[in-house]
């Protein structure tokens, strides 16, 4: 008869995560309850304590499912607080400057300045006009001003990034800049000398150079359209956001860098923490990337205390934080797409670990490929619903043109880590180093062009349904437990077998 392990305290704090998860998806699909979220809160109060003098037992999941539940209510009260409140254009709104500017001319000759921002939960594109003679907006200020905000017709999600225009410059004034602000822009100077000498020697063909710059600091804006969709098409978009692959190949690098010092074990990883928030920062502190920073700084955290560390714990403890300081994130998908990529990544290793797969540990380069592309279809395998839902997509070919950018991203960040340490004192090794870094930049880009090109590679399919993506994820789970009972007893024959 087939039964279930007891799962284990890791496994346990997944599972909570997934209920909290669960119930701020169930309030988000329930708008119409929002605005009485206060009366849904003494209700739910009321019905737990009842049911614990009742003696009912597991009352911890409900708590989980209701927090999540009042946590989506409230932040969608927030969303329509900023929609409706400023509707008329008068009432004054203090906005910060949260990414790069682009300075535009319009038909009359004026020049008006677009930048990110973001108005309590709700994400908003500002376009500023400014006057002739005056600096532009910069990265880190913060703004007075007053406009409307277009919501746009779009049909992703109501956390969408809206519009908000500025009438005119009498109603945007630059503040005074305070401690942070500085701080801000120091960081932003500093991105930008960064993105300078990713450039150097480069000059031959501005495009690698954009590319570089895209993969390794996530300035999406310098990709050409065109090489946009064929990374798409392959699959392989996912390098230019700065996410966990980026992050773990970071934590690789430094790892390495620091063994080299012979440094103890669990004080490398204390040593690491500075410089991986740093990057974090410097690329601009996307969701996906913020994600895979703490699941890291968990891991690193771990070891520094003696503690072995859990990637399940850190990816509950992660999605706690992530979700629970910002409920409107589970409408972004590269959010969601790191999130769900990095669970099947996480699941998929813990089997291997406990099905005793080890008959490849004589042959050190050939287990070393084998486990880059188990982690390729565990990574793939994980989003194709989300692909699927959002794009209408699914993309096969990523699995044969992810191994690739597993196979690059390692030299591709150790050459670019030399050229910006060697920019400040030697341009020339720089620029040598650059170009090393291209090369593997280079490989992307035929292997995502060849991949595109093939048959069958990508297909568009009608968007699936929440309930289609469900049961993806419901056959994977399956899967996942039924070769977690039947693995182990093959891994111990093939290892008799293969000594």
């Amino acid at each position: 008869m087939f039964r279930l392990p007891p799962p284990s305290a890791s496994a346990r704090l997944l599972l909570a995560a997934g209920v909290f998860l669960a119930g701020e998806a169930t309030g988000f699909a329930l708008p119409r309850l929002a605005d009485a979220w206060a009366g849904v809160a003494g209700i739910l109060a009321t019905v737990l304590l009842a049911a614990y003098g009742w003696g009912v037992r597991h009352l911890g999941w409900g708590v989980l499912l209701g927090a999540g539940l009042l946590l989506a209510f409230r932040t969608d009260v927030r969303r329509m607080e900023v929609l409706v409140a400023p509707t008329n254009g008068s009432a004054p709104r203090v906005l910060r400057v949260e990414g790069p500017v682009t300075l535009r001319t319009g038909r009359n000759g004026g020049r008006h300045a677009e930048f990110p921002s973001s108005a309590a939960p709700l994400p908003l594109r500002v376009v500023l006009p400014v006057p002739d003679g005056e600096p532009p907006p910069q990265a880190g200020e913060r703004w007075e001003v007053r406009g409307r905000i277009a919501h746009g017709p779009d049909g992703r999600s109501r956390f969408a990034r809206h519009t908000l225009f500025v009438r005119s410059p009498a109603h945007a004034r630059r503040l005074p800049a305070a401690a942070g602000d500085v701080a801000r822009r120091n960081w932003h100077r500093l991105g930008e000398g960064l993105a300078r000498t990713l450039g150097l020697g480069l000059g031959w063909c501005g495009e690698l150079a954009g590319l570089n710059r895209a993969i390794l600091l996530g300035r999406r804006e310098e990709i050409d359209p065109a090489r946009r969709r064929t990374f798409v098409d392959a699959g392989t978009i996912h390098v230019f956001a700065i996410s966990g692959l980026h992050v773990m190949v970071l934590a690789w690098f430094l790892d390495a860098l620091l063994l080299r010092l012979e440094l103890p074990h669990g004080l490398r990883g204390l040593v690491s923490l500075p410089p991986l928030w740093a990057y974090v920062v410097l690329t601009g502190a996307h969701p996906s990337a913020v994600r895979a920073a703490l699941m890291a700084s968990l891991c690193l955290a771990a070891t520094a205390f003696g503690r072995r560390p859990d990637a399940r714990c850190a990816w509950a403890l992660t999605a706690f934080l992530v979700y629970g300081l910002h409920p409107e994130r589970i409408f972004d998908v590269g959010c969601a797409f790191s999130f769900a990529v990095m669970l099947g990544i996480v699941l998929w290793l813990d089997l291997t670990d406990r099905a005793e797969l080890h008959v490849l540990d004589g042959h050190p380069g050939l287990r070393r490929h084998a486990g880059d592309f188990a982690f390729s279809f565990a990574a793939w395998a994980a989003g194709v619903p989300i692909a699927a839902h959002v794009f209408g997509r699914v993309t096969p070919g990523g699995l044969l043109a992810n191994f690739v950018v597993i196979k690059c991203a390692k030299p591709l960040v150790q050459f670019a880590a030399g050229a910006l340490a060697a920019g400040g004192f030697c341009a020339p090794l720089a620029a040598l180093l650059n170009n090393a870094a291209a090369v593997f930049t280079w490989a992307m880009v035929v292997v995502s062009e060849r991949v595109a090109a093939l048959p069958g590679s990508t297909f568009e399919v009608r968007p699936w349904s929440l309930a289609a993506c469900a049961a993806w994820y419901a056959g994977y789970g399956a899967v996942l437990l039924l070769l977690g009972r039947i693995l182990p007893g093959w891994g111990r024959v093939a290892k008799r077998w293969w000594k």
